[in-house]
């Protein structure tokens, strides 16, 4: 398998249930061809770099999946005859990859992130001298006027 990375751009007319189902449609695909999905990140609505046909706006959507060839030429074909499609671009980003320990490697990369820990308050005294010591430069001093 391959690994690859799709970005394309919706119409950004359709409402968010159109616009889901644009993006399940062709996640599908590359699951239905034996692809395995990797990452989605949907970037929302963002102005375009220039205008292509009468938009000025698209809405972004980028995969990250590992898969076949053929596979990505049904993704693109089918992202080629579809209205809903503004533009996309695939990119081969690595070749005879292990499925497996990709997900292992994205699943830890996202768990440090998830699992997060709530910071714990400290006294008061931490918190006030840290900012005062990184900083070299001293406190401006007021004078009251009369």
């Amino acid at each position: 398998m391959h690994r690859y990375e799709t970005i394309f751009v919706v119409n950004p007319d359709l409402s968010d249930d159109e616009t889901q189902n644009v993006i399940q449609k062709f996640t599908g695909i590359i699951s239905a061809t034996g692809g395995v999905q990797l990452k989605l990140e949907d970037w929302g609505r963002r102005r375009l770099a220039y205008k292509i046909d009468k938009f000025n706006q698209g809405y972004y959507v980028l995969v990250d999946f590992a898969g076949m060839p053929a596979g990505l030429m049904e993704l693109e074909r089918n992202l080629k005859i579809d209205d809903r499609i503004i533009r996309y671009l695939s990119v081969k980003t690595g070749v005879n990859v292990n499925v497996e320990a990709l997900q292992q490697e994205l699943a830890a990369k996202a768990k440090p992130v998830e699992e997060k820990p709530e910071t714990a308050p400290t006294a008061a005294g931490e918190e006030e001298a840290a900012p005062a010591a990184a900083s070299s430069e001293p406190e401006p001093v007021t004078t009251p006027e009369e």
